[in-house]
């Protein structure tokens, strides 16, 4: 049975598609941001040379702000 909670939670998450390439470098930032993986974020299966990073939406804009700096390819 899914709990209300997991609902919740789960509707907070934001998907961004990246070059399986920079996969590294995305876990470093986030690293850096100290933000947990499994509580903050968790990294998907993408299609081909993608994979799928799920981040709580919280972060959203300062990801993006970091993925621009860093010049990490991120399509939503």
């Amino acid at each position: 049975m899914i709990k209300l909670k997991d609902l919740l939670s789960e509707a907070k998450q934001v998907q961004f598609i990246i070059p399986y390439r920079d996969k590294k470098k995305v876990a470093q930032l986030l690293k850096k941001t100290k933000l947990k993986m499994g509580r903050d974020y968790d990294f998907g299966v993408g299609k081909g040379t993608t994979f799928v990073l799920e981040l709580d939406s919280n972060y959203r804009d300062k990801f993006l702000e970091l993925a621009i700096k860093y010049k990490i390819g991120v399509r939503s």
